[in-house]
């Protein structure tokens, strides 16, 4: 298992002179890599400016209304490296195709809890989500990524937006997904009850 020896803030060199510690902008480049092969491209007519604390818990914001995107981690992450990293790779899901706040659907959270629980093993094995709800819109995604592993892929190369895929078209995608997954999946996380 990988471990977390550095600040995660502050790059240092690398001993061999071949780059520098790991911090969490490197860390980002290495989940959008990860992320983008999973998933398809991320839109690039975002710019990501950054990462910032800010409150209790992590989001995207977009400042001035220009297509520029900060991710924000929450405060408690400034001084636990597994939760900073965790909160990081679910963020960079959203980066995928940015909206604004309330519009994504049950899958998209989903497919951002289940990319972040994936990530973080490798740091910490028995890592998990304390919100409920969370928990289980990763596991209606991860119900979805084990039957097709390329639909979101697929429906993305599409032009579809991930809060914009329907329940018809992940059925499309994946048949054998029973109905009730794919309608819940479709479904506006914030007006969704497990």
């Amino acid at each position: 298992m990988a471990t977390i020896n550095d600040s995660l803030v502050i790059a240092h060199p690398l001993p061999t002179g071949s780059g520098y510690t790991w911090t969490l902008t490197s860390r980002l480049g290495e989940m959008i890599k990860k992320m983008e092969a999973q998933f398809g491209s991320r839109d690039q007519s975002w710019t990501i400016l950054g990462i910032e604390f800010c409150g209790d818990v992590p989001r995207t914001w977009f400042p001035g209304n220009c297509k520029h995107i900060i991710i924000q981690l929450g405060c408690s992450a400034l001084v636990d490296p597994v939760q900073a990293l965790f909160q990081l790779a679910h963020e960079c899901v959203h980066l995928l195709d940015p909206g604004v706040f309330g519009s994504a659907t049950v899958l998209e959270e989903g497919l951002a809890t289940h990319f972040s629980l994936q990530y973080i093993k490798q740091f910490h094995s028995n890592y998990t989500t304390s919100n409920t709800k969370y928990a289980a819109a990763a596991g209606l995604a991860a119900q979805l990524l084990d039957k097709a592993p390329t639909a979101i892929k697929d429906l993305r190369s599409q032009g579809i937006k991930i809060s914009h895929i329907t329940a018809s078209q992940l059925l499309v995608m994946c048949p054998q997904l029973p109905k009730s997954v794919a309608k819940a999946l479709a479904t506006p996380f914030q007006d969704w009850t497990q």
